[in-house]
């Protein structure tokens, strides 16, 4: 008997997401469970939450065990399920292999926030602090090793599944800005072998990580997707969530020369568009996760300040971002980064939040 044909049969379409409890997880359940009829490829959707612990279930649980056999329910409720994986483990030690068989879709959002250090500094209560060593070492480590081990445990099943993985639009480096010598946006076929920084470094290492799943002997089914995400557009996280309570107060304003691009992306596009590529089975390989309206810091200051009725009077000045956050604010506040999201676009995605205006309204009105 074919070892993947009770999973072929399932009436439910089984998405896995790790970094669920995250900003970006949470969004993608909020969209998953806002399809109005619950379906993806004419099956039921079925959410597995999965956990970080330091062992894995031996037997399969059983929520998946009953939704496998469950074919009379008709329900659209999206109630998710839970599973532990072993970001420490090797390969198909990782995760349970029979719940594996269970899962179409793997979305892999787990990973050490790069915004936050270790190092004590004058923003600390913000999460906004300055890279150590081993603060670089953390955002390495929680990327590559977990991501290769579940890519070769994907490659080691016996059905085929989608492997969509977290990256980040700083592959493309950081040196764009809005001056004489700007640069055209480039799209997923660029050349990032050696664009400069260390959020460079760090997307090649991890789109490397997840190439196992479709290595020589595993299923020719399989897909890959690097999501390479730029900055989302959210107040419950990631760079707005950090300085949300500063322009809300008043404190805001532009950071060096306020030239560099800024790439963004609503959190509900980016939900909307890790759906679309789900359910898109053509789309394969890096795929740009960003608004397709470039805008600069001086634009993203000008617009939050107008969302949220606020004067943006108080500059951060290019002197006292290096000496305070060193590599991390040359990159992440003075760097700059843009992208052309052509895969999206040309898949027939229509982005909800296309301009940095409405990327910020989104972020400030809707809950996620």
């Amino acid at each position: 008997m074919n070892p993947s044909s009770n999973y072929d049969d399932s009436p439910y379409y089984t998405i896995a997401i790790t970094g669920a409890s995250g900003m970006l997880g949470n969004a993608l359940i909020d969209e998953l469970s806002k399809k109005q009829d619950g379906m993806i490829k004419g099956k039921k959707i079925k959410i597995v939450k999965l956990n970080r612990s330091d062992t894995i279930e031996e037997e399969l649980p059983l929520a998946l065990a009953t939704d496998l056999d469950d074919t009379s329910g008709t329900d659209a409720t999206i109630t998710p399920t839970s599973l532990n994986w072993n970001p420490n483990a090797n390969g198909s030690d990782s995760i349970n292999k029979q719940a594996l068989q269970s899962i179409d879709t793997l979305v892999h959002l787990a990973g050490e926030n790069v915004g936050a250090g270790l190092l004590p500094g004058p923003l600390g209560m913000l999460g906004v602090q300055a890279w150590s060593k081993a603060k670089k070492d953390m955002i390495i480590n929680s990327r590559v090793g977990p991501t290769k081990a579940l890519a070769t445990a994907i490659a080691e099943c016996t059905k085929p599944t989608s492997y969509i993985v977290a990256s980040g639009v700083g592959v493309y480096g950081c040196d764009f800005m809005a001056n004489e010598n700007d640069k055209d946006a480039p799209d997923e076929s660029a050349d990032v072998s050696n664009t400069k920084g260390f959020l460079a470094e760090v997307s090649r290492q991890w789109e490397a990580a997840s190439l196992p799943a479709i290595r020589e002997g595993a299923l020719l089914k399989n897909r890959v997707v690097n999501l390479r995400m730029a900055p989302i557009m959210s107040k419950k996280g990631g760079a707005l969530g950090k300085l949300y309570p500063i322009f809300f107060l008043g404190g805001g304003g532009i950071v060096g020369s306020g030239k560099q691009y800024f790439s963004y992306i609503s959190a509900r596009d980016a939900a909307r568009s890790i759906v679309h590529i789900i359910e898109n089975d053509k789309i394969k390989g890096p795929v740009n996760l960003v608004a397709p309206t470039p805008a600069t810091n001086a634009d993203f200051t000008s617009a939050l300040g107008k969302v949220l009725s606020r004067p943006t009077f108080f500059p951060l000045p290019e002197l006292v971002v290096k000496l305070l956050f060193g590599e991390m604010g040359e990159e992440m506040l003075l760097g700059g980064v843009k992208a052309v999201p052509k895969k999206l676009l040309d898949s027939g995605f229509e982005f909800k939040h296309d301009t940095m205006d409405k990327a910020l309204e989104s972020a400030v009105n809707e809950n996620i």
